[in-house]
């Protein structure tokens, strides 16, 4: 400012030669005043200029607003607005007039926001640069304001000044740096330069619902998932309950380990992103979302590639992520990298209103003894409802393991135990399951299918109370065809014992197995005594799985053979080596040789 004294020291010593005292006097102290408000403008502008850096940081380091709120002092009036690292920014309502408007671009080539400057709301808008022509980053240097010789100057390390250019500083001189600050979105504070630029940065609030909305749809999505992959060995429906909240209504089932299942009867909200799971050609269940209630459902992708609900390594874990401002919806598989969730033409989805999951369609509760769900994809599902007494059920597999294309009998045997308060003995299963009101469904989750319930067993002893019912039941199914059959995954058959508002879930599972039809060995082999050499056999199909094999030796004085057909010589002479797998049987005539001399 030592210009400018300079200026009114000059123009002091023109009025004290030109005029009486008292005019020379007001004129003194009118210059005064204007001198002490260029000051006092020019300080009001660089401290909101300094503002706007810390303002534009905060957005390029994804720091959310935990509070803002209004301040007047005097003349002016503003914001203090706090983040969630503790820094609170004092944002002032400025001036305006015909004076540099400093602000800030955002430049997509480079990804960042870079400091501009225009002379009144109608002057054209320039990059600031420094003296050497460079662009500067609004979160690196923060530009300073002067007037010097009549004209604006800004700098960026305070000694090195760039003319602004646009003539000498004239007319009223204005502060405004910010023009509004928008507060009705409870999750957004959008900011609005005077240069017209506008960004938005995201409340804690938001960042917290949106947290809390995405571990509620993971639990859901794990849920869901472990009831189609990992079912344990009993699952009780402990209770259902009905429930209305914005835009939804419906029923959560709450199962006997906590886990609650939600069927809604639809999502009316507009701004709902939606998960779901659907079924594709291929007969298998897959995640699917849309970005709107109104939209059609698209199938959720990771690394190019549908998620298929049917294997527990992939199941999608949903998140946030922030970009400028932007909330994103994310995906991530296992310990992947995270991938931003894109709709069907590639762009991200946009983190906004409610994240619900959407597995169910509508439930019917018309019927007092049951409840019909309807799943998304159009299934319909009966639950029973109340019933005091659980049956005890288990389960015995004969093996463990079945062959493609192929019907079992006696594999999967069903056990259970009921005490029921009759006074007579029901005679039979049939007139059980009506009195009891049991249901017992089996289900091919991977392939396959069932073939019958047949009752092996069914006996009643008096009790106490009643009678004891204990009965024994085969599942009768078939496999896969042979064509489709995949050893890396195993055949699973889950069953349903159902009642009133219970169930008990039963899963059997097995490996899938590929038998040899033939085996062979080579027909002769030789060894030296002391010496070892290993016999190997060959299986058709080659791609057998049931391999394993009994060795035994005609003559263990001439040669040994160990678990895995190794063959040692003992003295001179023949034996015969004979491999067993099960009903097939090979052989291999070994000669045992002296040892070298």
């Amino acid at each position: 400012m030592k210009r400018t004294f300079l200026t009114v020291c000059i123009l002091l010593s023109t009025l004290l030669l030109g005029g009486c005292h008292e005019d020379i006097e007001r004129r003194i102290n009118a210059l005064k005043e204007d001198v002490s408000t260029i000051e006092q403008r020019l300080a009001t502008l660089n401290e909101g200029i300094r503002s706007l850096s810390s303002l534009v940081e905060a957005l390029e380091q994804n720091e959310h607003i935990t509070s803002i709120s209004p301040w007047t002092v005097g003349s002016w009036s503003g914001y203090y607005v706090t983040f969630t690292s503790g820094t609170v920014l004092s944002l002032r309502n400025g001036i305006d007039g015909v004076a540099p408007i400093v602000g800030v671009n955002y430049n997509e080539t480079f990804n960042a926001y870079y400091w501009t400057i225009q002379m009144g709301p109608s002057g054209t808008v320039n990059w600031m640069t420094t003296s050497t022509g460079q662009r500067v980053r609004a979160t690196s240097i923060v530009p300073e304001l002067k007037i010097e010789d009549g004209v604006w100057w800004y700098s960026f390390d305070g000694s090195s000044w760039v003319k602004a250019g646009w003539g000498p500083a004239q007319g009223e001189s204005g502060s405004s740096v910010f023009s509004s600050i928008d507060t009705s979105d409870p999750y957004y504070v959008t900011f609005t330069l005077s240069n017209r630029t506008s960004f938005k940065i995201p409340t804690q609030k938001a960042i917290d619902e949106l947290n809390a909305q995405c571990n509620s749809l993971n639990k859901s999505i794990e849920g869901y998932s472990r009831l189609v992959n990992e079912i344990p060995s009993s699952t009780f429906v402990k209770s259902v309950s009905e429930f209305e909240e914005e835009g939804t209504s419906g029923i959560r089932i709450t199962l006997e380990d906590g886990q609650v299942l939600t069927i809604r009867n639809g999502y009316d909200n507009r701004d709902s992103v939606l998960l779901s799971a659907r079924k594709y050609t291929d007969g298998k269940s897959y995640w699917v979302y849309r970005s709107h209630s109104d939209q059609e459902y698209q199938w959720l992708r990771y690394e190019g590639k549908m998620i298929c609900v049917s294997y527990e390594d992939i199941t999608p874990h949903i998140g946030i992520t922030e970009s400028m401002g932007q909330l994103y919806f994310t995906v991530t598989i296992g310990d992947g990298k995270t991938e931003l969730m894109r709709d069907a033409k590639g762009n991200p989805v946009c983190a906004t209103g409610k994240l619900v999951e959407d597995f169910f369609k509508a439930a019917d509760f018309s019927d007092s003894r049951q409840v019909v769900l309807t799943l998304s994809d159009g299934t319909r599902v009966t639950l029973p409802r109340t019933r005091e007494h659980v049956p005890s059920v288990s389960m015995k597999l004969r093996n463990d393991y079945v062959e493609a294309a192929t019907g079992y009998l006696r594999q999967i045997m069903l056990y259970l135990t009921d005490t029921l308060p009759t006074k007579t003995a029901l005679p039979d299963f049939e007139s059980y399951c009506d009195s009891a009101d049991i249901h017992i469904e089996a289900l091919c989750l991977d392939d396959g299918f069932i073939e019958d319930l047949q009752v092996r067993s069914f006996s009643s002893k008096e009790v106490t109370g009643g009678f004891e019912y204990s009965m024994s039941i085969d599942v009768c199914f078939t496999t896969g065809s042979a064509s489709e059959w995949n050893t890396a995954y195993p055949t699973r058959i889950a069953i349903f014992v159902s009642w009133l508002d219970k169930t008990i879930m039963k899963v059997a599972q097995f490996r899938r197995a590929i038998f040899p039809t033939a085996l062979s060995l080579p027909a002769s082999a030789e060894v030296e005594v002391g010496k070892t050499v290993r016999i190997y056999p060959s299986w058709t199909p080659s791609n057998a799985t049931e391999t394993t094999t009994t060795w035994t030796t005609s003559d263990a004085t001439v040669a040994t053979v160990s678990t895995k057909g190794a063959v040692t010589g003992v003295k001179a002479g023949t034996c015969t080596i004979t491999a067993k797998s099960r009903h097939l049987t090979a052989t291999c005539t070994v000669t045992v040789k002296p040892a070298a001399p």
